[in-house]
């Protein structure tokens, strides 16, 4: 019998932005969930529709941080990350659909707090202390928020995952940590990622290892380069393929995204995939198809 792959959701933004949202904010999707949770709603419910068994908060923007410097108290801070959990929630609801749908709160890496930073370089001209307390101060909200999952995603440098590991036992519930990878399967900043997994492998509450925001041309190799360094549950949801300029802050180039790769990645037994920026729905129901043909 065939692993049962579990389904991700894809990008919050890209659907966002097809819907003319404008993203160019400083709280990015997190604005969204603010001012307009109605259309978070509908994507939600768009991804569930889609085959997802998974959904992610509109989080990945939110920090404790970022808010606070936005004017926020922090009975307004845990408010806020309290509601995007329920609007997930209440998308599952209102899906009326037959399948166990979970939900995963999405936090960002440093690099989504630091406008000068980018997730996409690794490099963060910063002291560790700043790294350290930006995680920190997270999880002394998100401890009082009933996620079933936290996801830390797009960790861009094995020097953030060292950091990550010094307080990741605070958390007392399930961890999943994605990390973003170059075209050599390393962090984007050079380091490790064959390091990252075994620090992060010692973890008993995380259960989940992957990587995301890379591109869709190197799964198959980002699969083996997980597989040969954890025993971690390993996780895949590349972007479209397309080029994203972090001073512009503009995508260009073409989508390189295609049916039959997915095909490929499931060969290699993952145990889950979906889709970071740029991909979208259609996308997510041509993965709830293969995974269902290759069941």
């Amino acid at each position: 019998m065939k692993k049962k792959i579990k389904l991700l959701d894809g990008s919050m933004s890209y659907p966002l932005e097809l819907n003319g949202y404008d993203l160019n904010k400083r709280l990015w999707t997190g604005d969204a969930l603010i001012n307009n949770s109605d259309m978070i709603k509908k994507i939600h419910m768009d991804y569930i529709e889609s085959g997802s068994d998974y959904i992610m908060s509109s989080t990945y923007q939110i920090s404790y941080d970022i808010l606070k410097e936005q004017g926020f108290n922090l009975l307004e801070i845990k408010n806020i990350f309290q509601k995007s959990l329920d609007i997930a929630k209440d998308a599952i609801i209102e899906s009326n659909t037959l399948r166990e749908i979970k939900i995963v709160a999405s936090l960002g890496p440093f690099a989504s707090y630091k406008k000068k930073t980018s997730e996409y370089v690794g490099i963060y001209n910063c002291s560790d202390r700043e790294i350290y307390n930006f995680h920190l101060n997270n999880i002394n909200i998100i401890k009082d928020i009933d996620y079933e999952i936290i996801l830390y995603e797009t960790i861009p440098c094995l020097r953030e995952i060292k950091l990550l590991s010094k307080i990741l036992h605070k958390i007392e519930k399930e961890v999943w940590v994605s990390m973003t990878c170059s075209d050599d399967i390393n962090f984007r900043d050079g380091s490790s990622i064959s390091e990252g997994c075994k620090i992060l492998s010692n973890f008993e509450n995380i259960t989940t290892i992957g990587l995301n925001c890379f591109s869709p041309l190197y799964v198959k190799e980002a699969i083996r380069k997980l597989k040969n360094n954890t025993k971690k549950n390993i996780m895949l949801y590349p972007n479209s393929g397309e080029i994203y300029d972090p001073k512009a802050k503009m995508w260009s180039g073409s989508k390189l995204f295609e049916d039959k790769m997915i095909k490929k990645w499931l060969s290699l037994s993952p145990d889950i995939i979906g889709g970071c920026c740029r991909v979208g729905c259609d996308d997510i129901k041509k993965m709830r198809l293969e995974i269902d043909n290759y069941e």
